[in-house]
């Protein structure tokens, strides 16, 4: 028997709707990703632990990729760029590569700040995702300004 909701709904169809919304935040996500930089500084990610890519401005290293992470909705891989001391952070850029090797730039707009987190699926489709992480020198003419942008909190 189907259950009728009424127009300000009813505990039935309140129910059913949180209990979907409490499945889907329990399914896996899925996110095949790696880590580029250009400059000096580095990406690494809150919540899941991913990423941990540094580069000198010669040479790339730490946890840079590629790699399939597999998180909960909740607890999403978001990625944070902090500029080595004389750099600041300019941009991201994103590459996806479909599995046929066609290649495209990320869905919707570009993230404008330090932090970066792209759309997520319930289903690995094979798709990588190259995020670049752009660090200029400090005083560099010609770079964007990130206006509201704050530095990370220095680690302790």
């Amino acid at each position: 028997m189907a259950t009728v909701c009424c127009r300000g709904g009813c505990r039935a169809c309140d129910d059913e709707l949180e209990e979907e919304e409490e499945r889907d935040q329990q399914r896996d996500h899925f996110w095949r990703a790696q880590i580029a930089i250009v400059g000096r500084g580095s990406v690494r990610t809150t919540a899941v632990a991913a990423f941990d890519c540094t580069s000198d401005g010669a040479a790339t290293t730490g946890a840079c990729g590629p790699v399939l992470v597999r998180f909960r909705e909740r607890a999403m891989p978001m990625m944070a760029a902090q500029a080595a001391p004389g750099w600041r952070f300019d941009h991201w850029e994103s590459l996806v590569r479909e599995p046929d090797g066609a290649t495209h730039g990320r869905a919707g707009p570009m993230p404008d700040g330090i932090y970066y987190l792209n759309g997520f699926g319930y289903a690995d489709t094979g798709q990588l995702e190259t995020v670049t992480a752009v660090f200029v020198p400090e005083g560099e003419a010609g770079a964007k300004p990130q206006v509201g942008v704050q530095p990370l909190p220095k680690q302790i």
